[in-house]
């Protein structure tokens, strides 16, 4: 089809100069009598009366060729928005599935994000408590059964969650206990036994470290883990 109309828009012109030569230069016979451009006299030898024969005007053939060139352009116009509508489907379909694939692509990249341990900066020990300093101490390490006090809170259900069970900072009074003498859960003895005065810790408890199966208080239910925000304020 792009063929065709190239041969059409490129022969139009020299068919239109023919057409308009031949109009203007053929000779008439020479019985015939011209009137004017528009229209000529005919005298037959034979008899007298002047008949009259009405040849294509000017208006007419420059109609004609503003009609051919109207239908050439029409056409080219026409095969134009055909090859851009179909250039603007491909494009379109290009991209709907170019859209699609990135989205296959990063939507296990998502699950994954959202799998990952939030807790992956911890450090875990051998007994399996994880804990993370949130502020370094500059102060000495207490020895087994020295007394010292502290601030804490504890959640279940991870930190600052709304299952807070219990916390010195809101009765604004420390607590105060020895360290490795068995006065808290295995949990805290083993963390306060490795932190520096001023130092705060963020500490997660399984239930082997807290209070294992029983629970405590009706408040914390057996095999719970616990976390903690721990503080050590001073050795007493």
């Amino acid at each position: 089809i792009a063929i065709a109309s190239s041969l059409l828009t490129a022969t139009l012109p020299l068919l239109i100069l023919i057409f308009a030569f031949a109009y203007l230069h053929l000779p008439l016979s020479r019985e015939f009598d011209r009137v004017n451009i528009f229209q000529v006299k005919v005298v037959a030898k034979t008899d007298q009366h002047p008949a009259t024969m009405r040849l294509p005007s000017s208006s007419f053939l420059l109609g004609t060729v503003i009609l051919a060139g109207g239908a050439v352009a029409a056409f080219n116009l026409s095969m134009q928005s055909s090859v851009s509508s179909a250039a603007s489907t491909n494009r379109r379909d290009f991209l709907s599935k170019s859209a699609a694939a990135t989205a296959s692509i990063a939507l296990p990249k998502a699950v994954l994000a959202d799998d990952a341990d939030p807790y992956a900066d911890y450090t875990t020990t051998e007994s399996g408590m994880k804990y993370l300093v949130t502020k370094e101490g500059d102060g000495a390490v207490p020895s087994p059964g020295q007394l010292v006090k502290a601030h804490y809170t504890g959640w279940l259900d991870g930190f600052d969650s709304p299952k807070k069970f219990d916390s010195s900072r809101d009765r604004g009074r420390p607590f105060q206990f020895k360290v490795g003498a068995g006065q808290v859960i295995r949990g805290w003895d083993e963390s306060f036994s490795t932190m520096k005065v001023g130092e705060r810790r963020n500490i997660i408890l399984p239930s082997r470290l807290a209070y294992g199966d029983r629970g405590a208080g009706g408040v914390i239910p057996g095999g719970a883990t616990l976390y903690f925000d721990v503080e050590l304020l001073g050795i007493l």
